[in-house]
């Protein structure tokens, strides 16, 4: 390979390099990108639910979450519930800190399950996903279900004390088909 051939290879390896770390900088730069709005900039689902969901409740606080690929929303209200809604303005997480969820807002099988066995608990946060649900109960102990709401999953995080008084997580689990 001669001179020329090396030195053009090197610096066509450099330009790449150079538009690589650029892009890199660029889209690093855009990604995390949130910012305060106002109610009337959520997407109309959204606010079609937290009106029909929460009438007697006002919205606190509302931002827009801007990462690299998507969007989506984060509103906490007074009452310090908290939704999560992805890009169209579905609901994607409700959690509480002072109340429980409302049953409306809870597939019937899940309630059915919890109030079968767990009656002595109430739900305190709700995520759902492509694939499943899952429900936080007020003891923290977590239960998936399949979105179909077939396969019922109860998932335990345990904290282990090991003798220099370290903690370590544990899930244990039950019945866990997902």
């Amino acid at each position: 390979m001669s001179y020329q051939n090396t030195n053009k290879a090197m610096k066509t390896k450099l330009i790449i390099t150079t538009l690589l770390m650029v892009f890199g900088f660029a889209t690093s730069a855009q990604a995390d990108d949130d910012r305060p709005i106002q109610f009337d900039q959520l997407p109309k689902r959204a606010q079609q639910f937290l009106t029909e969901s929460f009438p007697g409740d006002r919205v606190s606080y509302a931002k827009m979450e801007r990462d690299l690929f998507d969007v989506s929303y984060e509103v906490i209200l007074v009452s310090g519930t908290k939704i999560e809604f992805v890009r169209n303005g579905d609901w994607k997480e409700i959690s509480t800190r002072f109340a429980t969820i409302d049953a409306k807002l809870i597939p019937q099988p899940i309630l059915e399950y919890v109030k079968q066995h767990h009656a002595n608990r109430d739900i305190v946060a709700i995520e759902r996903e492509h694939k499943y649900y899952e429900v936080k109960l007020t003891d923290g102990l977590v239960i998936r279900c399949h979105s179909k709401l077939t396969l019922i999953c109860v998932v335990s995080t345990c904290w282990l004390v090991v003798g220099s008084g370290r903690a370590s997580m544990a899930i244990v689990s039950w019945g866990c088909g997902i």
